[in-house]
């Protein structure tokens, strides 16, 4: 039986910064995390689709179009990391960016057109990050020691993207469809 591919929807962070943050990042030796996520599949998802069906995805692909192209580029700022799980060990390694109004905008447009193609839309509050390690793997406790980013990273976030993952490869997100921001 095959396993049916799973989607998401996400703003990509640019390959040309995406190998300079993860090297700042992994080098840091209070961050021994088992697994680094490749730079190339950094990005900040939108709304986690899972798994979908043609016609699911045509409908959405006609609305991010839309959204897209009446949305206009917008900077995002990344200062700080966090984590998701336990304190001591934690499971999740992310950066965050800093409050982005637009940002919340064009979330809220796209999980609307994603419950309107029928996806179900996760109950948590959105939490904007870019998840860059898994699975604290150290010695001792994980001590919270989250300082800013060595140097401010920005970026202009340009296109929306539906992303397919692939688990057996690296990197593991490709690029299904793009849709760049009109204004």
């Amino acid at each position: 039986m095959s396993v049916k591919p799973h989607y998401f929807i996400g703003i990509p962070f640019p390959a040309e910064l995406a190998e300079p943050l993860y090297h700042s990042i992994s080098s840091r030796p209070d961050f021994s995390f088992h697994k680094w996520v490749h730079p190339l599949d950094y990005h900040f998802t939108l709304v986690f689709l899972g798994s979908a069906d043609q016609d699911q995805l045509s409908f959405l692909e006609d609305k991010l179009g839309l959204i897209a192209s009446d949305t206009s580029c917008f900077e995002l700022h990344l200062r700080q990391t966090g984590t998701f799980g336990k304190p001591s060990e934690p499971r999740i390694l992310y950066v965050e960016p800093e409050h982005s109004a637009a940002l919340f905008q064009v979330r809220e447009q796209v999980k609307q057109a994603a419950a309107g193609a029928g996806f179900k839309i996760e109950k948590r509050p959105f939490h904007p990050h870019m998840t860059v390690a898994r699975k604290w793997s150290g010695a001792v406790s994980f001590h919270g020691r989250l300082d800013p980013l060595e140097d401010d990273v920005s970026f202009t976030a340009s296109r929306l993207t539906i992303f397919q993952t692939h688990v057996d490869q690296i990197p593991k997100y490709e690029h299904k469809a793009v849709f760049p921001f009109g204004g």
